[in-house]
């Protein structure tokens, strides 16, 4: 019987198989990339400063990230990112300072989600942001503007020659002096869900025998997966490019899927994928949790499956119980659970 969790890499890294080379480097290792690559490229690093030409996907994800090379399409995410690519077809960036240089060049659409947006070249076609405010100072866009940001800042040389749609409650700045086709304030409806600490205590608790309770399943069922985490090496370098690949799989796998069901044939592999995806993304985040507890018990000379398991949920259910930290450690978890996946994957049998 193949192990579950093999095959749901497998099925993750499907659209990959072209790829020439990936490079996933160590957080705080500077990565330069000059080559020119006929294939899918993904490449993860602390600072990254890409030159190269890639004849495929360009998937880079990182902390400061500086993009000067040439792709199809990118798919781009991290803290700071400068993008002067020269995309042929779709750009696509995540990050929380996002500038658009001036020797940027996008074919079609432009996709960006952040929190401070700078966009310095003009635009062929569609414009999607989302985030905290957008500068379209001196800018030309050919296509329409849906700006979902609590900010907008345009001037007397920015032209919107589509139409640009807005939340009614942003900010925009030189409205009256930018020359746009149309303009659209839309209507949002904000909804209010209050919990009580009982609805929340209740939750985790639900949350927490679910987890237990799948955890112990997948184990029985494949003990292939126990075995390789218990194998697996727990080291600050090791944790880190474990939480890098899973970076690269998590925003990689689903904008591949995605791409491929342009491809009529590939409709059926990739909606497959895109729900084993899903499931890995549950399953991550549980083995996580029997890695610390895994280290916790050998800490208390008390090693049991069963009792890694449970105080590995508790202590990282607590944890996710605080502000603001709880979100980082959730996403720290989502991050190092995929690369755990990756591994049990790529492991082999000795």
């Amino acid at each position: 019987m193949k192990k579950i969790v093999t095959m749901l890499s497998i099925m993750i890294l499907t659209f990959t198989t072209r790829v020439y080379a990936i490079d996933i480097l160590h957080a705080g290792e500077t990565v330069t990339e000059t080559g020119v690559y006929d294939s899918t490229r993904l490449v993860a690093g602390n600072t990254v400063i890409n030159k190269s030409e890639v004849d495929g996907l360009s998937l880079i994800a990182g902390n400061d990230l500086t993009l000067e090379g040439s792709a199809p399409y990118g798919f781009f995410a991290g803290n700071n990112i400068l993008v002067n690519e020269k995309i042929e077809k779709d750009l696509f960036v995540a990050g929380s300072n996002i500038t658009i240089g001036s020797d940027a060049e996008i074919g079609r659409d432009v996709y960006l989600a952040g929190n401070i947006i700078r966009i310095k070249t003009n635009l062929n076609r569609d414009l999607r942001v989302g985030g905290t405010s957008v500068d379209l100072s001196g800018v030309t866009i050919k296509g329409d503007a849906y700006l979902a940001t609590e900010r907008i800042i345009m001037d007397s040389e920015t032209v919107i020659e589509g139409k640009l749609s807005y939340p009614e409650e942003s900010t925009i700045e030189n409205l009256d002096k930018a020359k746009v086709s149309r303009v659209e304030a839309v209507k949002t409806t904000k909804v209010e869900i209050t919990y009580t600490v009982a609805d929340r205590i209740r939750n985790i608790t639900i949350s927490a025998i679910t987890s237990f309770l799948t955890l112990t399943i997948l184990f029985l069922v494949v003990p292939g997966v126990k075995e390789k985490l218990d194998k697996s090496e727990i080291t600050p370098e090791s944790i880190l490019k474990k939480t890098g690949i899973g970076l690269v799989t998590l925003v990689s796998v689903p904008m591949i899927s995605i791409i491929a069901m342009i491809t009529v044939v590939l409709i059926p592999v990739s909606l497959i994928t895109l729900t084993l995806y899903i499931i890995s993304l549950y399953i991550s985040s549980l083995l996580v949790y029997y890695i610390v507890g895994k280290e916790i018990c050998k800490k208390l000379n008390k090693e049991n499956k069963y009792l890694s398991i449970l105080i590995g949920i508790i202590t990282v259910k607590l944890i996710k119980f605080i502000p603001v930290i709880g979100g980082l450690v959730s996403l720290l978890c989502l991050l190092y659970g995929m690369g755990l996946i990756v591994y049990l994957a790529t492991k082999k049998e000795k």
